[in-house]
């Protein structure tokens, strides 16, 4: 197993990443059997039932919801668990509430963002991926106003993405392996 994994393993095998929005969480776990993104939205949310739960990208945001008094150690829980069956367990990055309950469960996460020269692509990448405008403008805020400072000062493993590219090309870069679907 890769020595970076080996760091990771008081929760279970696998390195939880998380990751801010448009990183490629969700590519990569469709791509490769190794790795599953954990929406927060299905945990957090108990969606109408005329929500159509397949394109999360586009439910994103939506007002057609309500919290899920069993949030979050039901998504504390989920991800737990993913840490015994797979290598890669991405989560949601959204600022200091994603960070001070990684914290708080004492949960061993890596964190993956773009750097600030880089943000502008992920803007059109949100844009293009169908999320909301009210989501994209709250990313925007999130990613300026909070997660600047906050990435600058975190301790843990940082995965800094330039230009265009992604988690994969950085997992890759690591030497992880990635095992396709």
């Amino acid at each position: 197993m890769n020595e970076m994994l080996e760091k990771f393993r008081g929760q279970g095998k696998g390195l939880i990443i998380s990751g801010f929005g448009g990183v490629g969480k969700t590519t990569l776990a469709r791509k490769y059997a190794n790795v599953i993104d954990l929406e927060s939205s299905l945990y957090k949310y108990i969606y109408d039932q005329d929500i159509c739960l397949s394109d999360m990208e586009k439910i994103k945001g939506i007002s057609k919801r309500k919290l899920n008094p069993n949030y979050p150690l039901n998504y504390i829980e989920a991800i737990l668990e993913a840490t015994h069956k797979y290598d890669i367990v991405c989560v949601r990055y959204n600022g200091d509430e994603a960070v001070d309950f990684y914290d708080t469960y004492n949960l061993t996460y890596a964190i993956c963002y773009p750097s600030e020269k880089a943000y502008q692509t992920y803007v059109k990448r949100f844009e293009e991926r169908g999320n909301t405008k009210e989501w994209i403008e709250k990313n925007k805020r999130l990613y300026y106003e909070v997660s600047l400072k906050r990435f600058e000062e975190f301790k843990g493993l940082k995965i800094e993405l330039k230009d265009d590219q992604t988690l994969e090309d950085a997992l890759k870069n690591m030497n992880i392996k990635l095992i396709p679907k």
